[in-house]
Parts: structure tokens; C-alpha cells; sequence
């Protein structure tokens, strides 16, 4: 055969040739004696072969996180591989490996004594797999990136000629595709391709992570380096188009973040085993700065919230943490070591009085993003801290709420407003106007602007350290005529709702968790009449706690508190409307305020609805902000939680 055959060129069919015929079509680098100079084939790959076999040696890979080290972007296809393919022989090779140490010196034949643990049977299986089925890893990606595997981690394990039969397949499947490597990398959008189809996890994988892995395994091919420098641009294009510049993933990723974050960290294990770097420096920084923002969106439970499948995205984070480098053990990420099982240490008054002190701004664990439309809300970077993600690029927003690391919230954070008689349609046009975390809680606001119609505001203040959280809607600009509104917070599997005898305060029970819940527009007194509801949704498509207002002025603050704290369970609780002056005169329209007072802790909400010119008055405090949280001393002095201008 006297046609030369490289990376990036078309070719097919090569395993239909002689092994001598192959070698000597293959256009090198470099002359490589061994492989070219000797007409014997079968002595070509027993000696390829022993060659492969150092290599591995040499190549000493680290575990990453305690665990084998693998392409983890495979784990579904070798979960359910079919009888006689690769992902078979995959599977076997994974189940009886254990993690390599490093190989003695010495002679070649003591190093692969001493790390040669596969069975005969996981032999003949890829023996047989090469003399009848190896053409599978020409036509698919994920089958030419599991005989990389089986190469680059496994190779000192099988005998030569074996492993020279599986380095010769593995070569001519890496070439026959290295044509529609390129024409993936061209890709321009990847926020286009995040759909979790099997075309498209094609496409991405050859776009990046093969053409780096197949560069990388067979750099002394023709074309092997560009084709690498192309995996390298191609992993960064997807890192950086699919996260802001904090790290913050796009809203649609969390749908499907494990194969995302298993391409990127097997990127990362195959530079690291050549000892090579990835990604620029600005690229790493993005990856870690990612982590970290995922790290604080785990729950107790080991979950990642607003994630499809949340479980299998904190295993892929874990993954990703290993095969980085990033220092797992700093406090910062001591959510996500925790919630991998790490044991807790017994809490003692001492601890709990460091606990109290204010967290400086460098360990907040919370972040939003304009760019990807979400926001994570927590308390600490304890396992059981409080969490809450709010992602709002779609209608109708998705809340998730775990107090105490205990789910209570998750679903749609639903919102119906009627006008008179017509209900206005909401649209996926909610805009984040502010964002404030600081030592004593996390504050997000979103509104909703109608052409010609009303605006539309809500907000969520999560408190850092006093176990309660304040949900808000708000309505302004609206005629002065009839309008209702409607607020659903979405229960999370297993969580009841019950009220309070004698009352309008509510209970939310998650397992030995209870939540109680004020509705602060409503009179505490059942006594008195009231248009407003509050209690549990059975029309929509998940259990809701739903609360009903309504107003004649076309303005409302409309707020909800709930609180977690153990030691004010059994507190008596009062709540009442505050009266609001301006110039001296009562302003029942242009503002709102409530105080709640639950055992010692007194709670102010204001809320301008109408401006913020002239000062209003309230408890003797002058609002010249839109929004005040505090809390009432036993002074009378508001202490300010958060002030918004």
C-alpha cells in the first residue's frame, strides 16, 4: 500500500490491511525503527507492544480523589454495555484493577510482574473483542475513546502482542475519525448544543476531548500536534461558553452537568499524565472558581441543587476535585468534603460561639450571575448549612430551599396576577435589579416589567445565622383598580403542610424538621375577616403553599417569613401591620411594613411602593431606602439587616 495516511485526512478501512501494510501506510513523525524496520508483523506489535508497556510504566498515573483513575465521561456506556464490545471489556478491566503503585525499579519483566493484575479471562475477552468486533471503535467516538482507555491506563496489564493489537486499532479507529474531529471543533455556539442527545455528546467529545486524548497517546503520527492544540482550543471553547467569568454554568447545563464536568476533568487526567497543562491559566482559574460555585449549591444529602439528577452531578464534582488538584480540605469547599461523607465533628458551646461571629466577605460561600440567570443563597460552607438556588431564565422561576440542610423547597416558584378580570400573562423576562451577600445575609430581587401594565417585584433574604428566610412579592404601577395575586412556594418530596389551630400561622414538616410560617399581610387574629388565603395547593402539579392577596390601590408588599430556629419552635409568636407616615399624614399606599416578633427575635420589614422622595415613618425609624430588613431592639433601634436604595 503506498498511500500515506495522517491525522485529519480521510481514510477507512485500514484494519483491513496486513499489520506490515498498516505500519508502513501510517506517515511518522519521526523513522520508527521497531515499528517500520522489520518485515516480520507479528514481531512489529509483540515489540510495539513492549514498548506501549513502558510507556505505561513510565507514566505514572496519580488517583484522583481516592478513586481508579478512568475516563469518567465512559461510566454510562460501561454501566450498560452490550455482551462482546469494548465498553464489555471496559467494564471487566475497571472491575479488576486497583489503583497502580508506583512499579519498582528495575527490569521491564519485574515492573509488569509487579503490575500485571487482570485475569485471563479479562485477556481472551479483549483478544477475542480484537480478532472479531475491534471495527466498533472506528464508528462511534465513545468506542475509540474506550480502547484509549483500555491503552493509556491499562496497557502494562495485557501481554504484548495483545496490547500492540489493541495499540494498532486503537491508531487506525483515531485516524479513520480525525476528519470529523475537525469539522466538530468548528462548532462556533456551544450554548446551542446542550441538549443531553447522544448526537450531541458525540459532537462535543469529538470536538475536544478526543482529538486531545488521541493526540496526546499517538504523538508521533503526522498531524498529532495540531490535532491536539485543537483538543486543548476546543475544551477551553466549551469551559468558557457555557460558564460566566466567575464560573457560574449557564442555566440549561444544570439539566445535565455530568457529562460536562466528566469531559472537562478527563481533559485535565489525560494532560496530567502526560505532564501537560490543559488550559491557560485564565481557563484554570475559571474551572476552580466553577467548582467552588457548584460546591456551594450541595446540600446535605449529597444533591446537587436545580440539578436534574443531582446525585450523579456531586460524584462528577467530586471527580472533577480530584483529577484538579484544587484543595479539597480548605474550608471553602468544606460542603462538598463534608457532604461526601466526611464525619461531623461533636459541636461544643465553644464552637457554637465562633460559629456566631460575622463571616468576612472572602469566605461567603453565596454568588449570582447576570450572565447564566441563577443564584445560589447559603448560610456557611457547613454541610448542613441553609441553601437556596434561584434560577430565573425561564417562566416560571425554580426555587430550591433546604433549611438546615434539609430539603423544604423545590419546584416552581409560582406567580399568578389578575388585573380586574384579566390574567396577565407572565413571560421568561425576570431580571435580577439586585444582589447584596454580606456577613448577615443574602439578598435577591427580581422584577418583572409589563409594557403599559404593572411591575412586578419579589425577593428572598436568606439570614446567615438567625435560621429564617423572607420570601416577597411586590406589585407597583398598576391602576388603581382590583388586583390578585397568588405566590406558590413548591414543597419538596415528603414535606406537609398543617396549620395552626387558632391561628393563620402554618407548619411545613420535612422529616423531623418543622418550619413555621407567617403570613404578615394577613391579620393574626382568625377572628378578623380577611379576603387573603393561605394553606395548601391541590390544583397544581406539585404540593404548593399558596397565599392569596389582593388589593383595590394597585400597589402591595406582599412578605412571608419562615423560620427553622429549634429554640423558637415553641415561642409565642405575634405579628401585626406597621403603621407608615409621610409628612405626618398615614400612607396606606405608597408603603408597606410588618414587624414579627417570634420569642427574642423582632423582625421590620418596609417596603416603598410608591417612591422614595420625601421620608416615610414607621416605629419612630425614617425610610429614606426602598427596601429595609431589620431587626427591633430592646432599645427601640432598628438594626439594619439590609437597605436597599
Amino acid at each position: 500500500m503506498t498511500t500515506q495516511v495522517r491525522f485529519g485526512l480521510p481514510v477507512s478501512g485500514l484494519l483491513n490491511n496486513s499489520s506490515d501494510d498498516f505500519l508502513g501506510s501510517v506517515e511518522w513523525r519521526q523513522t520508527d525503527s521497531a515499528a517500520c524496520g522489520s518485515k516480520d508483523s507479528d514481531f512489529n506489535l509483540r515489540t510495539i507492544g513492549m514498548c506501549w508497556k513502558q510507556q505505561c510504566l513510565d507514566r505514572t498515573a496519580s488517583e484522583a480523589n481516592g478513586e481508579k483513575p478512568r475516563f469518567s465521561t465512559l461510566d454510562d456506556s460501561v454501566t450498560a454495555a452490550d455482551s462482546g464490545s469494548i465498553f464489555a471489556v471496559l467494564a471487566r478491566v475497571r472491575s479488576e484493577t486497583t489503583p497502580a503503585k508506583r512499579p519498582p525499579k528495575g527490569d521491564l519483566k519485574k515492573q509488569v510482574k509487579s503490575t500485571s493484575r487482570l485475569s485471563r479471562e479479562a485477556t481472551e475477552l479483549l483478544r477475542l473483542w480484537l480478532s472479531h468486533g475491534s471495527a466498533e471503535a472506528e464508528e462511534t467516538p465513545a468506542a475509540l475513546l474506550a480502547c484509549c482507555e483500555v491503552l493509556a491506563l491499562y496497557g502494562s496489564q495485557f501481554p504484548a502482542e495483545v496490547i500492540g493489537g489493541l495499540w494498532r486499532a486503537t491508531l487506525a479507529a483515531a485516524l479513520a475519525q480525525s476528519e470529523s474531529f475537525i469539522a466538530a471543533a468548528e462548532t462556533e455556539d456551544w450554548q446551542e448544543l446542550l441538549d443531553d442527545s447522544a448526537e450531541t455528546r458525540a459532537t462535543w467529545l469529538k470536538a475536544g476531548l478526543l482529538p486531545l486524548v488521541c493526540g496526546s497517546l499517538f504523538d508521533d503520527v503526522k498531524g498529532a500536534p495540531r490535532l491536539l492544540r485543537a483538543g486543548r482550543t476546543a475544551l477551553g471553547d466549551q469551559l468558557q461558553q457555557v460558564t460566566d467569568a466567575d464560573g457560574v454554568p449557564v442555566a440549561e447545563v444544570y439539566n445535565s452537568l455530568s457529562p460536562f464536568l466528566s469531559l472537562w476533568s478527563d481533559g485535565l487526567l489525560i494532560s496530567n499524565l502526560f505532564g501537560e497543562s490543559l488550559w491557560k491559566n485564565s481557563a484554570s482559574k475559571r474551572f476552580e472558581k466553577m467548582l467552588r460555585r457548584l460546591s456551594a449549591a450541595v446540600r446535605a444529602d449529597v444533591k446537587l441543587m436545580s440539578c436534574a439528577n443531582g446525585e450523579d452531578a456531586v460524584a462528577a464534582l467530586n471527580w472533577a476535585y480530584g483529577v484538579s488538584g484544587v484543595q479539597t480540605g480548605a474550608e471553602k469547599f468544606k460542603a462538598l468534603k463534608d457532604g461526601a461523607g466526611t464525619a461531623k465533628k461533636a459541636t461544643t458551646k465553644k464552637s457554637k460561639r465562633r460559629a456566631a461571629k460575622k463571616i468576612s466577605k472572602a469566605a461567603i460561600p453565596s454568588w449570582q450571575s447576570d450572565e447564566t440567570d441563577t443564584a445560589c443563597l447559603r448560610s456557611s460552607w457547613a454541610s448542613d448549612a441553609s441553601v437556596a438556588t434561584v434560577r430565573f431564565d425561564d417562566e416560571p422561576v425554580h426555587l430550591e430551599l433546604a433549611v438546615a440542610g434539609v430539603p423544604l423547597l423545590s419546584g416552581s416558584w409560582g406567580l399568578e396576577i389578575a388585573e380586574g378580570d384579566e390574567q396577565l400573562e407572565l413571560e421568561a423576562e425576570w431580571e435580577c435589579i439586585c444582589w447584596n451577600s454580606d456577613s448577615d445575609g443574602d439578598y435577591l430581587e427580581l422584577q418583572l416589567e409589563f409594557e403599559g401594565g404593572p411591575m412586578i417585584n419579589r425577593y428572598l433574604y436568606l439570614s446567615r445565622s438567625d435560621s429564617f428566610a423572607v420570601f416577597a412579592d411586590m406589585i407597583s404601577g398598576a391602576n388603581p383598580s382590583r388586583v390578585e395575586l397568588a405566590t406558590q412556594l413548591p414543597l419538596a418530596d415528603g414535606v406537609t403542610l398543617d396549620s395552626v389551630e387558632n391561628g393563620r400561622e402554618q407548619l411545613l414538616t420535612a422529616g423531623e424538621k418543622t418550619v413555621r410560617v407567617f403570613p404578615l399581610t394577613m391579620p393574626q387574629d382568625p377572628g378578623v375577616g380577611t379576603s387573603e388565603k393561605i394553606g395548601l395547593d391541590q390544583d397544581s402539579d406539585q404540593p404548593c403553599l399558596t397565599c392569596s392577596h389582593a388589593t383595590d390601590s394597585g400597589m402591595l408588599f406582599a412578605p412571608i417569613v419562615l423560620d427553622w430556629a429549634p429554640e423558637r419552635q415553641a415561642a409565642q409568636a405575634e405579628w401585626r401591620k406597621l403603621t407608615v407616615t409621610r409628612a405626618t399624614e398615614i400612607d396606606s399606599v405608597g408603603a408597606g411594613a410588618f414587624r414579627l416578633k417570634v420569642g427574642k427575635q423582632h423582625l421590620v420589614l418596609y417596603r416603598s411602593l410608591g417612591g422614595t422622595e420625601r421620608y416615610r415613618t414607621f416605629l419612630g425609624y425614617q425610610a429614606e431606602s426602598e427596601t429595609v430588613i431589620g431587626k427591633f431592639t430592646k432599645s427601640g433601634v432598628i438594626q439594619e439587616l439590609v437597605i436597599v436604595e
